[in-house]
């Protein structure tokens, strides 16, 4: 031991492991304690100093072999994942409700929280009945999640059994079923996606190095095309909706803007500036802002509605908040009654929805976008947040519009085939030309072409 009066405070000095250590003797003070006293207790806090140094030498140097015996960094991360991280234990049951609290841009409307916290439970769910010694997120592997994959694409949904309350006008109703059917890629993609999600966001809480949902490989795209209505079908759908005035609100505003069935039930009055003639707000699913000019033939049926509630349908706005899906049956009730066929059977899976209210939100587009109106403007109007989800929407071309849009490409190479193409054109331009004309010309000049061939 080795300590020195400097001034009024006592310093120890001292050695070990080739290290040298120095510092003063605190509580030691001569100016407050006789100095034999005062020497006796710097000598006694030096000899606390030396034992907590050689404590955390010999600590570390347990750590140091234990280090050596992880052949594998992974070995290492695993062994002292805390340590290394910051981290703890975060189990799979709470990991969602961890995630769901934590601050976001952008706030999911509670119906698709709820159906992402199904999502989660069915991958928890499998998780615990098949993997029951992973129960920290830390401890899932990329090995697990592909297995949990490999389930939806041949077995569907791991949790079978479904129960739920439907509320009804007089009473609610209790409904219970069992999935025996498959869930399609989209499907399957938006459970992967819950699921990356869910691990993204609580990474640093579990200590996780990487997310073991990185670069799962998924099915691939089998989609069935939601159809637009045809013409005819969109006649009968204004017959049927004068003497329905359920439907009819919601198809008078999906057809003059474009809005989803959601979005169309919970619009409020407080969105509308008559002043500048637009509906701003926001998409209920994604949060994209929609910045939608009103056309004349809106503006007309909404100075029908009354605007005594902040809703400008308060039933049907009642009935969504209440039930979404009850406000979706009636309109394929409507639509059935018309005669449309609503759904398609896909092997393996439930009848998947092909023509409902959502297919006006395609009909807005496709429509818009033959009226010349550039997709990146349509998007702006229905709220899309990509320009590609835009184009898809508005991507519904018959083979006959087809064939007219490209008679508007005029020749290019001629050569050979000049006199045919000029006879073409010339014949093209003739055609249009009768269309334009009055029909009293038009018999004239088809009054003098056949003349010629009469008297011969």
């Amino acid at each position: 031991m080795s300590v020195t009066l400097r001034g009024n405070k006592f310093h120890y000095r001292f050695q070990f492991e080739g290290q040298s250590y120095s510092g003063v003797c605190e509580g030691c003070d001569v100016r407050t304690l006789d100095q034999a006293r005062a020497k006796r207790m710097a000598e006694a806090f030096e000899t606390a100093v030396r034992e907590r140094v050689a404590k955390e030498i010999a600590a570390r140097k347990e750590l140091e072999n234990d280090v050596r015996r992880n052949k594998t960094v992974t070995a290492l991360v695993e062994n002292y994942r805390y340590e290394l991280t910051g981290g703890h234990p975060v189990s799979l049951a709470e990991a969602f409700d961890l995630a769901a609290a934590k601050p976001s841009r952008r706030q999911c409307h509670e119906e698709y929280a709820a159906q992402k916290r199904l999502y989660w439970g069915d991958f928890a769910a499998y998780m615990a009945a098949t993997y029951p010694d992973v129960t920290d997120l830390a401890r899932v592997r990329k090995a697990h999640c592909e297995s949990f994959v490999q389930l939806l694409m041949t077995k569907g949904r791991f949790v079978k059994e479904v129960s739920y309350t439907r509320p009804g006008k007089r009473r609610d109703k209790a409904v219970s079923y069992t999935r025996n059917y498959g869930v399609s890629p989209k499907t399957i993609k938006e459970i992967v996606g819950t699921c990356k999600w869910v691990f993204s966001r609580v990474m640093e809480d579990a200590g996780l190095v990487s997310n073991p949902w990185n670069g799962v490989i998924l099915p691939a795209p089998d989609p069935v095309a939601r159809e637009v209505f045809t013409p005819s079908e969109l006649k009968l759908i204004w017959d049927g909706i004068q003497t329905d005035d359920f439907c009819r609100p919601l198809f008078m505003i999906a057809a003059n803007s474009g809005l989803t069935e959601g979005d169309i039930c919970l619009m409020q009055w407080k969105d509308f500036d008559w002043a500048t003639g637009y509906f701003r707000t926001f998409r209920r699913k994604t949060g994209v802002r929609i910045t939608l000019p009103l056309i004349p033939e809106l503006i007309a049926y909404l100075s029908t509605l009354h605007r005594d509630d902040e809703y400008v349908l308060p039933d049907h706005a009642e009935l969504y908040l209440r039930c979404p899906s009850m406000v979706s049956d009636r309109i394929k009730t409507f639509l059935n009654g018309l005669g449309i066929q609503t759904t398609v059977e896909v092997p393996g899976r439930r009848a998947v929805s092909v023509k409902d209210l959502h297919s006006m939100r395609h009909v807005f587009c496709y429509r818009a976008k033959r009226a010349g109106i550039p997709e990146s403007v349509i998007m702006k109007f229905v709220g899309h947040a990509v320009l590609a989800m835009t184009e898809h929407y508005a991507d519904h071309d018959t083979d006959e519009e087809l064939r007219s849009e490209m008679k508007k490409l005029p020749p290019l190479f001629l050569g050979e085939a000049g006199d045919a193409e000029r006879g073409v054109t010339l014949r093209r331009e003739l055609a249009e030309l009768a269309y334009s004309l009055p029909i009293e010309q038009v018999e004239s000049l088809l009054a003098q072409v056949q003349r010629p061939a009469l008297e011969a």
